[in-house]
């Protein structure tokens, strides 16, 4: 069986096939699943822009298509981010795999299934949301039509779009299933891109999380001096025979310096793009919120923006609350022997400086900068509001 088809991986390895950005497919599926993912982007975002040419005297159109249209160019950012770093993606991977290789204990093996089994869960629980808020999105125009035929009323719903389109040329009316549908199906597409590369985002941060967390569990459990030194990762290679506990902390410092090179990895591979999606998502947030409180006339309407909005932050939430869990987590020892001190004084000078992922290398992702983004969308915000 294939390393990444075991249930721990199942989900990265899925939607990577969807989007044509598994680094271990063909070239060839890559290639035709690429045609069909940039054909999606056109056929949405180009209506979007011509509603936007056509009725460019209409402010709350222009307002209304506004969102869609940077959670589109957020989407498209990180897909293409995909195709940028397709080889840091694919060695991150590659590194899961091979450290699943060489940690051999069995307590040491548990430590990484928890923390991808907590990884898969977390992603599961963000793919629900935020499909279930992207179903909410696109449903909204149609709800009055279904109503209408349930109750049998002489009423007559307008038809509407999830956000304003125009194709000049087609009759919207005459057409409007043909594009509603077409319409969703784009939208379900590109979701799936930005779902792909955050689920893929989560699974790799976990595994970081599962190496720190095997360092401080070496540290905590020093080994007696009975202990043969077979129970050692194969990967440790043993030049001080004297001192078990010196042997010891050898292999603590090398599955240490191996997470924080794995970190550093993470923040190289994904920094840039978080850099222009945070950009992105705080004017993104204030926009939603206006729509809520001002451009909402149903309870439809302020629905589908109250899940919008909340995937939004739920979303930037994420990518700081992992970062912030990845800057937290830290190993603890106990008294041993000096000469083995020695060898913790090189942990314990690395660890004054905390593995941070960046947005951009401006700044810090973590569970403080969050709150900050969220005041400066709620400054924004209140600008906005007082436009209206």
């Amino acid at each position: 069986m294939n390393f990444f088809d075991q249930p721990y991986y199942s989900l990265p390895r899925t939607f990577g096939y969807f989007v044509g950005r598994w680094p271990f497919q063909t070239s060839l599926q890559k290639f035709l699943i690429g045609i069909v993912i940039n054909l999606a982007y056109i056929l949405q975002v180009g209506p979007k822009i011509l509603a936007d040419i056509v009725h460019s005297d209409d402010r709350e159109l222009i307002f209304e298509t506004l969102a869609p249209t940077i959670t589109d160019f957020a989407a498209f950012a990180k897909y293409i981010n995909t195709f940028i770093n397709a080889k840091k993606i694919k060695n991150l991977l590659e590194r899961i795999k091979e450290d699943w290789r060489l940690i051999t204990n069995n307590s040491e093996k548990l430590i990484l299934k928890k923390y991808a089994g907590v990884g898969k869960l977390m992603a599961t629980g963000y793919v629900g949301f935020v499909y279930t808020s992207t179903v909410m999105f696109i449903i909204e125009p149609i709800l009055p039509i279904f109503m209408n035929s349930i109750l049998k009323t002489n009423i007559t719903a307008p038809h509407k779009f999830a956000v304003p389109m125009e194709w000049i040329v087609i009759d919207k009316d005459k057409y409007y299933w043909l594009l509603l549908s077409n319409s969703s199906v784009c939208i379900m597409i590109i979701l799936t891109t930005l779902i792909c590369y955050d689920v893929i985002f989560i699974t790799v941060v976990h595994h970081a999380y599962g190496l720190f967390a095997i360092t401080g569990y070496r540290i905590k459990n020093l080994p007696n001096n009975t202990i043969h030194e077979k129970n050692f990762p194969k990967f440790d290679s043993i030049t001080n025979r004297g001192d078990i506990h010196y042997k010891h902390l050898v292999s603590c410092i090398r599955i240490h310096r191996r997470a924080l090179e794995y970190a550093d990895f993470i923040e190289h591979t994904f920094a840039g793009c978080f850099g222009v999606v945070i950009g992105l998502n705080l004017p993104l947030i204030s926009i939603t919120g206006v729509q809520i409180i001002a451009a909402s006339n149903t309870f439809q309407q302020k629905m589908k923006y109250v899940m919008f909005s909340g995937a939004q932050m739920l979303h930037l939430f994420f990518e700081c609350f992992l970062s912030q869990q990845l800057t937290d987590i830290s190993s603890q020892w106990y008294d041993i022997s000096a000469k083995s001190q020695k060898l913790l004084i090189l942990m314990t000078i690395r660890c004054q400086v905390p593995c941070i992922l960046t947005a951009g290398k401006i700044m810090g992702l973590s569970i403080e900068s969050f709150g900050a983004m969220i005041k400066t969308s709620g400054s924004y915000f209140t600008m906005l509001l007082s436009m209206q």
